[in-house]
């Protein structure tokens, strides 16, 4: 079978199949965008600190099977360090015991950080605007009370805090941009199996 590129016979294609193309794109954007406002609403809080010097690798190994982490050796920085600490079983264990003593056993949270000059922002988002900067100021707090009791760094307190946790900000659903994805990936979709089926019939037609 010869293969050649006829660009007027894919505009023909397309020609053929665009209701059922405009029609899929727009499936796709509407359970997009009923999931994006079905979803809950999710509430950021954040906090930046300057990290301390965690210092070596010595004792990292037994540090991070204390707090649950695997592959803590490689580490060579506080951030490194910080972050590995932020994201262990041993910090999630103490929120969790943290939200069940003030009545709040179900509340969602995820943590993430990003890294600046000579520290970190810790965006803490969860499913309740208050207890959410509470649950970011209760992790800063926690980094101390573990590094107290591994004894990871000698400078105390292991951060220094320069912005504290503020009122929790509602989160953007990014609704566009959501939506403008469920549309790219509806047409890529439907484009394969267009031509997919026309490359089969095409082979069954000269066999």
């Amino acid at each position: 079978m010869e293969n050649t590129f006829n660009i007027l016979y894919y505009i023909y294609i397309y020609k053929k199949w665009y209701k059922t193309i405009i029609n899929l794109v727009a499936i796709s954007m509407f359970f997009t965008l009923i999931f994006s406002l079905s979803s809950p609403v999710k509430y950021v809080s954040s906090v930046t600190i300057i990290s301390t010097n965690a210092g070596g690798d010595t004792g990292l190994a037994s540090i991070g099977k204390f707090l649950g982490i695997s592959n803590i050796s490689g580490m060579n920085s506080s951030n490194d360090m910080i972050e590995a600490m932020l994201k262990s079983r041993r910090m999630a264990k103490n929120i969790k015991e943290f939200s069940e003593l003030n009545n709040k056993p179900i509340f969602s949270y995820s943590i993430s950080t990003i890294s600046i000059a000579a520290g970190l922002r810790i965006d803490v988002k969860g499913n309740d605007p208050v207890f959410t900067q509470k649950v970011a100021n209760f992790a800063i707090a926690n980094l101390d009370k573990i590094n107290e009791e591994l004894n990871i760094t000698p400078s105390k307190p292991m951060v220094k805090v320069l912005d504290p946790a503020s009122s929790s900000a509602r989160e953007s659903r990014n609704i566009l941009q959501k939506l403008f994805v469920a549309a790219i990936g509806a047409f890529l979709i439907i484009s394969f199996y267009i031509f997919f089926e026309d490359y089969l019939r095409r082979i069954k037609g000269e066999a």
